[in-house]
């Protein structure tokens, strides 16, 4: 960069002064990153002005200020693509500005991109108010502003944009949500500005695919964790709600790192009606303002529905939700006129509303980034919000950890050593890195047909790790045998998962743990012996005590949450046990004592009902069984006469989801499942593809009545 010479051509006696002064600025070895250098670009004076001159309408807090001075270190040892990690709700938008308006000063060009209009005007805004003067928007719908310093830009108006006519170079690219640069678009816009310094910003510098960010960024700049801005109260405490009966995602299909779309919905769908939805966040929800994360979006538009019938104001929110609708829709929840958004796909990332309190969610993910994306939205802190509330209906929070959990990010591609059980993971022969090919990758580069008469195809795949080319080939299956999907229906009830942290139980753990020198044992002997030694309060400890736990045992461990669950469940068997062998021991001591007035067990205690046949009128979801008649009773007439006698008795339409492209998501509702032993899959999907005009994919729910008797 320009302003790097400038550098070299001062004075010697200003070269002194610069050395002194950042001598005295040199941050302690425990910080990370390393102090700004003789060599800042833009210039250390005229950055020094600038950041005086907005210090007073956006002061910088001093983590922020570590985060920039680390970024233009990076960019000062000449690395010019940068990505920095910083956690949502924690100011990113407002450092980026402060880097920005240096750039504005030392009159170069910055470009910011986003991939959403919400993003797109929010980015505008907050910059606008920091430079102190209006900055340019390319997106549709908006006047081009090409003589201003600053651009704001979606990316998918650049890339269909002459970038040589209205932008032909920048200083400064800055890329947001940078975890989703991977885009074909973004890297075309990244070779396009070639000679530009690039900062990409993210709270979750990870791919959903696993294959690393390091052929994009150069350099990897960590901020403070999350959970030091919750102690200092940048970021709101949070209360979690959640269930054992949790959405079963047991069958469902992956496709780059997490569930394939159509089977989630449809998985979902068949196990929690939109009616449980509502009714537990009428338990531990109403009143505060809350975002749903749907599974799909005729799922999200079917909660809306049912929240607005219950009386409650809520809007659905989508990618074809036209801009002034969503406009209006967001602007009256932020007032509070609205109370619930239900959305699929499009507030999870980067949406900015602190006066939300509550994040419902109802969508599995194997995706972490997703996970703590969704989750950012609600710590914003606010004046008249008391905390957050996260109620969640799946295994994200055991899976993927809590918000403040710690993490080590990195821009190398997530390893799969160790899970060469799972079907499609290839290992490299240059590097032995463990992976999943991609989608395209997947698709043969070479097709020919073997002895057996079955394809053999022969595919191509790029290492994430060393970039070397992997081939290897994949065979057609011999079998296919189509069976019916079936899940359990959920009524799932709530309960807040305690994150209390009792500083004097975790003073007599940490005691033991030194005392009894813990740590040399293996992790599970030292958890054992912690369970021991307090056998008799173990019950009291709290999902938070053994989270504090687990980080006094294993520093290192990467998902502190998910290890604290195993051991706060493991923790509570033992305590059900140690009861349950004492009331065994008082009563059979009782019984030694009193034998002659010991009386036999009433046998009626142990008869369990036998299921009685249900009326089919009581199964099914009214709404969906009333809009769809007419298709029902023509799948029904094209079934055979034993099938439809058995959905006529023993079944109802619980869910329909239509996608756009043509194909129908079924789920049915059944009280009698042992009949569905007789009932092809092939014979149901050819009778309701006719019955609905379309493609069909069925999936049957066992109604809560059998499901309770089977239990």
């Amino acid at each position: 960069m320009d302003c790097v010479a400038k550098i070299f051509r001062n004075t010697i006696g200003s070269a002194v002064f610069l050395f002194f002064r950042l001598k005295k600025q040199r941050k302690p070895k425990s910080q990370r990153g390393t102090a700004i250098d003789d060599q800042v670009c833009p210039s250390y004076e005229s950055r020094r002005v600038a950041m005086n001159q907005i210090e007073a309408r956006y002061p910088l807090r001093d983590y922020q200020q570590n985060w920039i001075e680390q970024i233009v270190a990076a960019w000062n040892r000449g690395i010019r693509r940068v990505l920095a990690q910083l956690p949502t709700a924690a100011g990113k938008t407002v450092a980026v500005a402060h880097i920005s308006n240096d750039f504005f000063k030392e009159g170069k060009k910055v470009l910011v991109i986003a991939h959403r209009l919400e993003l797109v005007e929010q980015a505008a805004e907050k910059l606008s108010a920091v430079i102190g003067s209006t900055v340019g928007i390319i997106k549709h719908g908006f006047p081009l502003h090409p003589e201003r310093n600053i651009q704001v830009a979606s990316i998918q108006s650049l890339v269909r944009r002459n970038l040589a006519q209205i932008l032909p170079s920048v200083g400064l690219l800055i890329c947001d949500e940078a975890h989703l640069a991977c885009a074909s678009s973004y890297r075309q816009i990244f070779s396009f500005y070639q000679k530009a310094w690039v900062l990409g910003v993210t709270a979750t510098p990870q791919r959903t695919d696993g294959q690393g960010l390091k052929d994009l960024f150069e350099h990897l700049v960590e901020g403070i964790s999350t959970s030091t801005l919750i102690q200092q109260g940048v970021l709101s405490q949070f209360r979690l709600f959640a269930t054992d009966q949790t959405i079963s995602t047991v069958g469902i299909k992956k496709s780059r790192g997490d569930f394939l779309a159509s089977e989630l919905a449809l998985a979902v769908n068949s196990q929690v009606g939109v009616a449980d939805v509502f009714d537990n966040w009428r338990k531990y929800a109403a009143g505060l303002r809350t975002v749903i994360f749907a599974s799909s979006l005729e799922h999200s538009k079917a909660l809306a529905e049912h929240f607005l019938a219950q009386g409650v104001a809520a809007s659905h929110l989508d990618g074809d939700t036209d801009l002034s609708s969503r406009r209006d829709i967001l602007k009256r929840f932020r007032s509070g006129q609205t109370q619930v958004i239900t959305n699929y796909q499009i507030l999870a990332e980067g949406y900015d509303c602190p006066e939300l309190e509550c994040v419902y969610c109802v969508r599995p993910t194997e995706s972490q980034t997703l996970w703590l994306q969704m989750l950012g939205r609600v710590l914003r802190t606010s004046p008249n919000k008391s905390g957050a509330t996260i109620i969640d209906l799946t295994d994200n929070w055991k899976k993927h950890g809590l918000p403040d959990d710690e993490r080590d990010w990195s821009l190398e591609p997530a390893s799969a050593k160790g899970e060469s059980h799972r079907s499609g993971l290839r290992q490299c022969s240059h590097c032995t890195h463990v992976f999943k090919p991609l989608d395209h990758e997947m698709v043969p580069v070479e097709v020919e047909v073997g002895c057996d008469g079955l394809l053999i195809g022969h595919h191509q795949a790029v290492c994430p790790h060393c970039g070397g080319v992997v081939q290897f080939q994949t065979s057609e299956s011999k079998h296919y045998n189509r069976r019916l999907k079936l899940k359990e229906s959920l009524h799932p009830s709530l309960k807040e998962i305690e994150l209390v942290v009792s500083s004097q139980k975790i003073s007599q753990v940490y005691a033991l743990i030194v005392s009894k020198r813990l740590r040399r044992l293996p992790t599970q002997k030292a958890y054992s012996a912690i369970m021991m030694a307090f056998i008799e309060g173990i019950a009291e400890f709290t999902l938070g005590d053994w989270r504090e736990i687990v980080k006094i045992v294993e520093p290192d461990i990467s998902k502190p949450t998910a290890k604290a669950w195993q051991l706060y469940q493991e923790a509570l068997g033992r305590h059900q046990n140690r009861l349950a062998a004492l009331a065994h021991l008082q009563k059979r001591s009782q019984l030694r004592k009193n034998r002659s007035e010991a009386g036999a067990p009433d046998p009626s205690q142990n008869d369990r009902a036998r299921p009685g046949r249900q009326n089919s009128s009581k199964l099914g979801n009214p709404r969906f069984q009333q809009k769809y008649a007419q298709e029902w009773k023509k799948s029904l007439n094209a079934c055979s006469e034993e099938t439809a006698n058995f959905f006529r008795l023993h079944a109802g339409l619980f869910f329909v989801e239509k996608k756009i492209s043509g194909a129908v998501n079924i789920s049915i509702e059944v009280s009698e499942p042992v009949g569905l032993r007789r009932i092809k899959q092939t014979e149901i999907e050819r009778a309701f593809s006719r019955g609905f005009d379309g493609q069909v994919n069925v999936m049957f729910r066992v109604s809560l009545n059998q499901s309770t008797v089977n239990s």
